[in-house]
Formats: structure tokens, sequence, C-alpha cells
């Protein structure tokens, strides 16, 4: 797969601020170089002062779904109404900015509607007013338990993959893939086999979110990995390093979002590779504060 084919966005994050012109300006000239087409994706805890900015850079964008929302989508609970009405909303911005691909988390073992965290509220604050004990690794703990197998998660998987399919059919001209969760507050789109595979819908692979997700299933990140890619259309992989590692319990594991260059013991250039020799064509660096080094390891990773 030629370089040219390849298109890098960045989290929108990483160009906000006094510098973050110059920063998109090196990073964009950085992509160049490696003949990498650059983008920028607008991160769904954005403020519209932020995605006004990025829109005024004239450059490629994609969206992290929900943007400008106060609930997020879920389409695993008993009432589609919201996630409806902020899919709708979305897919009018996306074509509004010429957008076409977007990404988002939907399967959420809950029946509440899902405040949207960013601007102003935190992920925790947020998704704590779902907190379920009986989802809870330990009945205390955002980290989820082994809800798996149980009948609840066949149900609400079953509404999702319904659901995914009315999404294919109400927006044809737009990409909305499903991202795997972070596995927490009862977040269930977790693993390939046991639920993404059976959607049959494109998906977004996140590295971090599967770091997590392995470990506290006890599973092998790069097996899993594989399975994304082998059973799912994987048309995006979010991209960044978790410093997390077997000497961290489960109940204190966190998320990502780090330079790819940071000590990890992830092996994320065989996961890159994985992805490149599977067709994945659309990586989005999801770092909050990216930089031209991120792509440069990036590249050496591809091209390893």
């Amino acid at each position: 797969m030629k370089n040219d084919q390849i298109l890098l966005d960045f989290t929108s994050s990483a160009f906000i601020g006094d510098a973050g012109y110059k920063n998109l300006l090196e990073c964009r000239n950085t992509c160049e170089q490696y003949g990498f087409t650059f983008g920028i994706q607008l991160h769904n805890s954005a403020p519209i002062e932020e995605i006004e900015q990025v829109v005024g850079f004239g450059v490629p964008m994609s969206a992290h779904a929900p943007l400008l929302s106060d609930y997020a989508i879920n389409l695993a609970a008993k009432n589609l109404e919201l996630s409806s009405i902020e899919l709708r909303r979305n897919a009018e911005i996306m074509r509004r900015h010429k957008m076409t691909r977007a990404v988002f988390h939907g399967f959420m073992m809950t029946d509440l509607p899902v405040p949207a965290f960013g601007r102003g509220r935190s992920y925790d604050e947020c998704m704590g007013l779902i907190f379920r004990p009986e989802m809870s690794i330990d009945g205390k703990s955002r980290i989820c338990g082994n809800f798996l197998d149980t009948e609840e998660y066949e149900m609400r998987k079953e509404r999702v993959k319904q659901r995914l399919e009315f999404i294919r059919q109400e927006f044809p001209d737009l990409l909305f893939c499903i991202e795997n969760d972070f596995p927490a507050y009862g977040s269930a789109n977790l693993f390939a086999g046991d639920s993404a595979a059976s959607f049959k819908h494109p998906a977004c692979l996140d590295s971090c979110h599967l770091w997590a997700a392995a470990f506290v299933y006890d599973r092998d990140f790069h097996h899993e990995a594989q399975e994304f890619l082998d059973k799912c259309d994987v048309k995006m992989v979010h991209l960044h390093a978790s410093p997390f590692t077997q000497n961290t319990v489960k109940t204190e594991w966190g998320d990502g979002h780090q330079p790819l260059s940071i000590p990890n013991i992830m092996d994320l250039p065989r996961f890159v590779r994985n992805c490149r020799d599977a067709g994945v064509k659309h990586f989005v660096l999801e770092i909050i504060k990216a930089t031209p080094d991120d792509i440069h390891a990036f590249a050496k990773m591809w091209n390893s």
C-alpha cells in the first residue's frame, strides 16, 4: 500500500491555542514528507469555538460523534429517540462541513439517558450517572465486570445490531463507524468475537481501549486486535499509547491518549503493521497534544 493512500487524522485538541496553527503547519508538512494525507478529527468533547477554529483551517475533517451534544449515542437503550436526534443532528453538521466519515461509541448497558462529556463536564461525572454496581468488577469501581455471557448483554447486543442497520439505511452518504469501548461504566462493545463481528458494520479499532479491555478480561491484546482485523470491517484506527501495565491493578486502569513514543509495553509497531497488512487506510492519532514526533513514530512503525 502506497503512503499517499493513507489518511492520517489528528484529534482536534492538538491544534487549539496560541501555538495551534503553528503545530498544524508543522504536522501537515511532516505528513507531506512521508506522503500521508493530513486531516483532523473533530473530537466529541470539542466546544463550538474549537470546531469553528478547525473548520477555518480548511483541511480534510472527520468527526468523533456526537458533536456539540447533550447526550451520548446509545443504540442499546430501549428508547432510541435521543440517539436518533443526535445522529440526525450530527449528520447535518457533517454534511454542512463536507465530512463523510464519523466514529461513535454506541453500546452501553443502560436504558438511562447518557450525558455527553466535554464542554465543562468530565467523563467520570457524566458516565457516573449510569453506574450500575452489578456491571462493575467489584461493585464499586467504574471498571467493567464480566457481563458478556448474560441474557441482558445478548438482548442489548441484538438491539445494537438492528439499529446499526438502520443507520446504514438512514445515512447512505455517510460512514458512521462504531468504536470498541474502554471497559468502564457498562460500556460493552469490547471485543470482536463477543459483539463487534456480529454487527456486520464498519468499525473503528481503538488501540488503548482494546489494551485495557484485554487486560481486564485476561485476554491477549494482539490476538484480540487480529480478531477485529480478520472478522470486522475496520475502516478506521484510533492510535495512541497507554502507560498501563500488568503492574497496575485492574480497578485503577485508565485510558491512553499519550504520544506514541512514551515508554509502553504494547508493541505498537506490531499493532500498526497488522493494521497495515489488513488494508486499513485511515488512522487517527487520538493524542491530546500530538506533534510531528508522533508522525515520525507512526511512519517508522508503518514502514517497519
